[in-house]
Formats: structure tokens, C-alpha cells, sequence
């Protein structure tokens, strides 16, 4: 090739190299994954708050002089974030049409359990007056001066019974009392003034109580359900899903820009070094050349064995627990490892793929174009040597963490290690705990794995009380079956945390204390997900935590 030729050439190959760059960038920006971010922290953030809505429901309902001014004051903020998250939703510009619609139904769903929680505020509210009232109807009554024994024997069996029925509503007793009610209004119209008035007013509470009761406990139920919880995560899952291919894409077209990039590179030194021969300077620039391209090589390459030396490092394991978390980790690492390398394989393959076309034009463009398309082919090869040594740390990485073979399954009590994990813990030091063991399904996994799993989040509540500082610590753990899940909860009274943090808490390496690893709860999330299950986590600042874990049990035959 003339030397003359070399840069108007030069100069088309970046004119399309550049076109090309454009296209991929066009297209990484119209599949910007943020979107999907941001609706997965929307939908988080709407299960967090209904499940602090629900805590505060149930403690509006326990406390009989409880105002309902805090169960209105959650409806601004959960509207604020249902508009966002529809806004965001219809913010993007291929989301499948089913995505779309299980966000709709989400958000319907949402606003049912508003619309369930104002319906039991009126209702509760009615039966709380009508509870208190009661009573002093029925004193009204007794304390007459012209009430006979027997009208105050029957109104007292009566309000006796009421009360009875408050605390385990049945239609069988909302009948007898019924008819009872009616005996009595029936009686009323022979006695003397003013006992008909208190009679009245005495029935008239009685039948709100029993009209009331049992619809508005069915409204608290369906207001306290984990039915919010369980549509999140699954929202949050196919959300998921969306966001790794956009990534996928992503990753594509960085590569492709990269790789743009990569032949200007190689274009433009091809051109310096044809130049520079026509200048018969050649062996110089080769030699810079070279020892510019071999720097390169050495800063790149030299970086992620450091990385990977530095994710290695650590305390030994001394307990086979601690092993197993270890194991965990190490699968984590293994695999961004990995993935690094084979991205910058893929990388050094386009490169390769350029120095193969310029390979077939030696002939044509002398020996300089051929001695510098060799030295790119050697720090190519120096390159994925290297690259090759990542590839096979991360296979040794991987093959640890698979190593499972201290793990036996079988058919186990999850009372058995929530015991077992309290024992081990030591809790009562640091807290009074409180286990409330009920009948679980029983699950089949190991029990090394869920005692485990139980074990960092008892940790994680223990601590929290410690760093509370208070007087008298609680620690509560509660066991039950929902459906065919068996289901653990553990709550605290220690610090708490902010949404920020409860929305990374289960990310590697995250600790909101400087002395902390940021490693622990890893290996919950991991060993919940592994066996199918879910993990729930509501808290506020100061007002305790309190961890729901549901693990698939296994079927009576």
C-alpha cells in the first residue's frame, strides 16, 4: 500500500468504525435496564410499607385506646408510591404486555387492602363504642330501683356472654344470642319507665356487637395477610427476569462499542507504523510500539489476580457452619470471576478476528504492517494467557464451594433447630426469649443448612439489641404452618432499620458497621432461595425487627 493511501483509508475504516459505535450507543441507550431498577425498588419499597401498615393495624386493634389517625397517615405515602411505580412501568417502551398487566393487578390489589383497612377502621370503631357502652347500659339496667332479680340475673348472663362471644365469634352463639335479645325487647314493653329506654339502649349496642364482630374480623384478617408479600416477590421475580436480559443487551452493546474502539486502535497503528516505514524509521517505532503495547498488557492483566487474591483472603473456617458460609461466598466470587473473564475473552476474540483480516494483506503491505500485526497477535496471546489463569481460579472457586459432601438431607422439625440455633447463640444473655413452637410441616433439607440459615438471622437480632443499649431486650420466635409452608418468625426490639438498608441487607459485603464483614445474611438469602422459599423483613428505625421466613414442607402422603 502507498504511503499516501494509508490515512485517507485510515481515515473511512474510523468514519465507519465511529458510525458503528454510534449505533451500538444508540441502542444501549434505548435499552437503559434503570427502569426496571427502579420499579423493583418501587415494589419493594410498597411491600415494606404494607407490611408496617399491617404491624400497625394489629396494633391499632390491640389497643383499645388506640386513635386511627396512624393507620390514615400511611395512605399519602402508599399512593405516592403506586403512582410512581405505575408512571414508571408505562415509562417503558417494550415491556411485555404481561408484565404489564401483573403490575396492574398488583397495584388492584394494593388498593383492596387500603380499601379492607378503611372498611375495618369504620367497623372496629363502631364495635369499640358499642363494647364500651355496653356495660354501662347494662349497670343502667341492674341498678334500677325497679328492676326485679330476675331482668338483672338475665342482663348480666347476658353482657357475660357478649363479651364471650367478642373473643370467639361463632353463628351458633350469634343465634342463641339473638333469640335471647328478642326475648328480652319483647319483655321490655311490660316494664316500668325508665327501664324500656335502658332495655333499648342495652339491645341496641348488643346487636352492633354481634352485626359487627365477625365481618370486621374477617376484614382484619384479609387487612394482615401476607397476600401483599407474596404478589411482591413474585412481581419482583419477573421483574428480575426483564432486567437481567436488558443487561444482557446492555453488556452486548458495550461490547460492540468496545470493540469499535478496539479496531480504531488497530487501524491507527497499522497506519503509524506504514508511515513510519516510508520514513525508514521503522525498528524504533516498532520497539515503542511494543513496549507501550506490553505496559498495557502488564497494568490490565496484573489486576484481576490481585481482585481475586484479595476476595480469597480471609480468617479460616473452624466450625462447619462457618464453612458452609465460606462455601457460599466463594460460589458468589466464583462466578463474577468468571463472568469477567469470559467478557474479556469475548473481547480479545473480536480483536482476534480484526488482526486475522489485516493478516491476509502482508503481501501487499510490507514487512512493517507484518511485524506489528505479530506483536498484536503476542500481547494478544500474553492476554488470554492471563485471562486464562483468572478463568481457572474461578473453576477452583466453584469447585470448593460445590463441595458439599458434609450435607445429608432429610425430613426434619424446623422446631427442632429453631431450638437448637437459640441454645447454640446464646440468646438469653442478651435478650429474654420467647420460642412459641407450633406444628410445622416437615421439610426436607439439611439441617446443617437451616440451622444456618435460622442461625444469622437470631445473630442479626441479638445484635440489633445489643446496639439498642436497652434495659430489657426481647427476643420472640414463632413457628406455625401456612398452607404447606412452614413458616418461622423472629422479631426484636432492637434497633431497626432504615428502608435504605433493608433494601441492601442482604447484599454482599454490606455492613452498617465498619468492624462488620457484611457476610452473614449471604447465606440466609442463599439457603432460602436454594430450597424455594421466601424472606420477608419489616422494620422501622427504633421500633424492632421482625423476619419471616416460609419454606416449602412437604406433603402428608
Amino acid at each position: 500500500m502507498k504511503p499516501t493511501l494509508v490515512f485517507p483509508i485510515s481515515w473511512a475504516v474510523t468514519a465507519l468504525a465511529v458510525c458503528i459505535a454510534v449505533l451500538f450507543f444508540w441502542l444501549a441507550r434505548n435499552n437503559d435496564p434503570e427502569d426496571y431498577r427502579k420499579s423493583i425498588s418501587g415494589v419493594r419499597e410498597i411491600q415494606q410499607l404494607a407490611a408496617d401498615w399491617s404491624i400497625e393495624t394489629a396494633r391499632v386493634r390491640s389497643d383499645p385506646l388506640a386513635d386511627f389517625d396512624s393507620l390514615a397517615a400511611f395512605i399519602p405515602r402508599m399512593d405516592e408510591l403506586k403512582q410512581v411505580l405505575l408512571a414508571t412501568i408505562r415509562g417503558i417502551p417494550d415491556i411485555p404486555n404481561r408484565l404489564a398487566n401483573d403490575v396492574s393487578a398488583y397495584v388492584n390489589a394494593v388498593e383492596a387492602r387500603e380499601e379492607r383497612i378503611e372498611r375495618f377502621k369504620t367497623g372496629y370503631a363502631i364495635i369499640r363504642n358499642s363494647a364500651r357502652y355496653l356495660p354501662l347500659a347494662a349497670s343502667n339496667i341492674v341498678q334500677s330501683p325497679n328492676v326485679d332479680a330476675a331482668l338483672s340475673r338475665e342482663v348480666s348472663a347476658l353482657t357475660n356472654d357478649i363479651n364471650g362471644y367478642l373473643t370467639a365469634p361463632s353463628d351458633a352463639v350469634k343465634g342463641r344470642l339473638t333469640v335471647a335479645l328478642e326475648r328480652l325487647g319483647d319483655r321490655a314493653g311490660s316494664l316500668e319507665s325508665p327501664l324500656p329506654d335502658h332495655v333499648a339502649n342495652f339491645i341496641a349496642h348488643a346487636d352492633v356487637l354481634l352485626a359487627q364482630q365477625a365481618p370486621t374480623g374477617e376484614l382484619f384478617s384479609q387487612a394482615t395477610s401476607s397476600e401483599i408479600s407474596d404478589l411482591s416477590a413474585q412481581l419482583v421475580e419477573d421483574l428480575g427476569f426483564e432486567l437481567t436480559r436488558k443487561n444482557q443487551l446492555s453488556t452486548s452493546y458495550v461490547n460492540g462499542m468496545l470493540g469499535a474502539a478496539g479496531v480504531l486502535l488497530l487501524v491507527w497503528l497499522v497506519a503509524g507504523a506504514v508511515r513510519l516505514r516510508s520514513a525508514s524509521a521503522p525498528a524504533p517505532v516498532a520497539a515503542a510500539v511494543t513496549r507501550a503495547a506490553d505496559e498495557a498488557v502488564d497494568r490490565d492483566a496484573t489486576s484481576p489476580p490481585t481482585h481475586a487474591g484479595n476476595g480469597a483472603s480471609g480468617d479460616p473456617w473452624a466450625a462447619t457452619k462457618l464453612l458452609m458460609s465460606h462455601r457460599i461466598l466463594s460460589d458468589s466470587v466464583a462466578s463474577r470471576l468468571a463472568g469477567a473473564a469470559r467478557e474479556i475473552g469475548e473481547e480479545l476474540d473480536a480483536l482476534r478476528e480484526v488482526r486475522d483480516d489485516f493478516s491476509g494483506a502482508r503481501a501487499a503491505n510490507g514487512d512493517a504492517l507484518q511485524s506489528v500485526v505479530e506483536q498484536g497477535a503476542q500481547a494478544l496471546a500474553q492476554v488470554r494467557e492471563r485471562v486464562g489463569t483468572i478463568t481457572d481460579m474461578a473453576d477452583r472457586l466453584s469447585e470448593f464451594s460445590r463441595a458439599q459432601g458434609d450435607v445429608s438431607y432429610t425430613l426434619l422439625d424446623v422446631n427442632d433447630c429453631v431450638r437448637e440455633v437459640v441454645d447454640g447463640a446464646d440468646a438469653e444473655r442478651v435478650a429474654e426469649v420467647t420460642i412459641e413452637e407450633g406444628t410445622v410441616p416437615e421439610v426436607f433439607a439439611s439441617k446443617a443448612e437451616i440451622c444456618l440459615m435460622l442461625e444469622k438471622v437470631v445473630e442479626n437480632s441479638l445484635q440489633a439489641i445489643a446496639d439498642a443499649d436497652k434495659e430489657q431486650g426481647e427476643l420472640r420466635i414463632s413457628t406455625g404452618a401456612d398452607a404447606d409452608r412452614a413458616s418461622v418468625t423472629i422479631i426484636d426490639n432492637g434497633v431497626g432499620m432504615t428502608p435504605e438498608t433493608r433494601a441492601r441487607m442482604f447484599d454482599p459485603f454490606f455492613a452498617q458497621e465498619e468492624n462488620r464483614t457484611g457476610v452473614g445474611l449471604i447465606s440466609t438469602s442463599h439457603l432460602v432461595e436454594k430450597y424455594g422459599g421466601t424472606i420477608s423483613v419489616s422494620s422501622m428505625p427504633g421500633g424492632g425487627t421482625v423476619t419471616r421466613i416460609q419454606l416449602p414442607g412437604m406433603a402428608e402422603g
